[in-house]
């Protein structure tokens, strides 16, 4: 069976599952970095509610073995724990997009590679930022894991009757307000997924490294708890702090739309070689929608700017 039996077939058995007080009709979406993905849109009868569930993932998994019963079963229990909220009716919706002032305090901003989003960005207010392009959301609503956002495109600025530099100060601001930055140093992350005799693993294998090596500058983790945490990017205060503290610039490892990884520069790197590392992590461990770059970004401590040092190939 391929993806598109795959597809029909879920259709039929949640349409089955869900009764006559939903519809289910298939829909596909080009998403980051022309990444198209398929699936259902999921809509309760007499209304304009509704939601999307993208089964790629669900079709590798019935390729690994996993019974048609038992996925569907999964996508209606997923289903049941992401029920929208009945009070986000159309006119709530309609009101968001018509009103800048009633939007404004759920706008959002995400970061995406420029070159691999060229046609998405044709509809959609953007600043250029480095090889990547800052654009805009508003998250309607959060439910479980599941999230509701509306990607804001021209002609809801048309609605709005706003410029792009308007939106894009108001968002800064209300972003730095509401999710700042965190700097996490990457293996206290990594230990937090760890049991007690796994730490005393990791923690010994650290400290050999350190001892055989003649840096002990490390990797830490900068986000935000937006969506989209690699934004914190856009505003620097953290890293300025950081700079300061370790006394140097710091390389910036774009690991993917989520967070970005930052590397002290203490004048020996090698960024050719970090850039083949951003590469490879891309292209093994990152999909493909959630890739930013593999190009080597650099705070300059003294200008507070951020450059590339080491152009990457495209994504």
């Amino acid at each position: 069976m391929d993806k598109k039996e795959f597809i029909k077939k879920m259709k039929e058995m949640l349409q089955k599952r869900l009764g006559e007080d939903y519809s289910v009709a298939e829909h596909s979406q080009v998403k980051n970095n022309k990444n198209l993905l398929s699936g259902l849109v999921i809509q309760r009868t007499g209304t304009d509610l509704g939601m999307v569930i993208y089964l790629d993932k669900f079709f590798e998994e019935y390729q690994k073995g996993n019974t048609l019963d038992e996925i569907a079963a999964a996508l209606y229990k997923k289903i049941g724990e992401a029920e929208i909220p009945e009070e986000l009716s159309g006119d709530y919706l309609k009101e968001l997009v018509r009103s800048y002032e009633a939007a404004k305090p759920m706008i959002f901003c995400k970061l995406v590679n420029e070159k691999a989003n060229r046609e998405l960005l044709q509809g959609v207010p953007y600043f250029p930022f480095l090889d990547l392009a800052v654009i805009f959301y508003i998250m309607v609503a959060e439910t479980n894991s599941e999230q509701m956002a509306i990607t804001i495109d021209n002609k809801i600025m048309e609605l709005w009757g706003i410029d792009s530099q308007q939106l894009y100060q108001d968002t800064i601001y209300h972003m730095k307000t509401n999710v700042p930055q965190q700097l996490q140093n990457l293996n206290d992350i990594v230990e937090g997924f760890m049991d007690e005799e796994e730490k005393k693993i990791f923690q010994e294998i650290i400290k050999k490294e350190k001892e055989n090596c003649e840096t002990t500058e490390e990797l830490y983790c900068l986000q935000n708890s937006s969506k989209f945490g690699a934004t914190s990017l856009l505003y620097g205060d953290t890293m300025a702090k950081f700079a300061e503290q370790v006394q140097c610039d710091l390389l910036i490892l774009p690991s993917s739309i989520f967070e970005v990884l930052l590397y002290p520069d203490n004048g020996s790197r090698d960024y050719e070689e970090l850039q083949d590392m951003v590469q490879t992590i891309n292209q093994v461990e990152v999909s493909r929608e959630d890739q930013l770059s593999n190009s080597i970004y650099k705070y300059d401590r003294m200008t507070r700017k951020i450059s590339i040092v080491y152009q990457g190939e495209d994504i």
